[in-house]
């Protein structure tokens, strides 16, 4: 004798109310209408961003046709490894960079060229944390953790605090005059 499968013969869009009920469970599972899902408390909104068209922009930048950029000065060769990072503040100054031993720096001009405006510790040391050439060394990360390793800098646009990613005393920040990092 021969098992008859009841659903066999039988689908879905043959029954239609299980059709109906299906579609309007699915609908409301994907469009949350009631805003029941993870998703339900923000509101997605397309935003137009106004981008400068390109030759708009580059008809008035400067033509380099000496590549200036190639016969720049190189500064601290073989003397301290670094910067993670560069950060100029909104006035365009700078570039200002974290050293491996420790120091933020900014760059002054040719005239007075890099000068120390900030220090990531209070432990800081000419003697301990300024090794010159061995400031990466094995000399340099035995004292590393004393002296601090700043990996990213950001100003803050409007109170113009620039803020440190230290590699072992975490995210500080100093004012635009400079200092101790807090």
């Amino acid at each position: 004798m021969e098992k008859r499968n009841p659903l066999k013969d039988e689908s879905l869009l043959q029954h239609p109310c299980l059709l109906s009920c299906c579609s309007t469970v699915g609908f409301f599972v994907i469009m949350d209408p009631f805003h029941m899902g993870p998703l339900g408390n923000h509101e997605f909104r397309p935003v137009k961003h106004d981008i400068v068209p390109y030759r708009h922009d580059i008809e008035d930048w400067p033509r380099d046709n000496r590549s200036r950029l190639g016969h720049g000065k190189l500064e601290f060769v073989d003397e301290v490894f670094s910067p993670e990072s560069l950060e100029f503040n909104i006035f365009g100054h700078g570039p200002y960079t974290g050293l491996a031993d420790g120091r933020i720096v900014r760059w002054m001009g040719d005239t007075v060229g890099w000068e120390t405006i900030a220090l990531v510790t209070a432990n800081w040391s000419q003697n301990l944390c300024a090794k010159g050439i061995d400031s990466t060394t094995s000399k340099q990360w035995k004292v590393e953790q004393r002296c601090g390793c700043p990996l990213a800098l950001r100003f803050h646009k409007e109170t113009r605090d620039l803020y440190i990613a230290d590699a072992y005393y975490g995210l500080l920040v100093v004012g635009p005059e400079g200092g101790l990092l807090s």
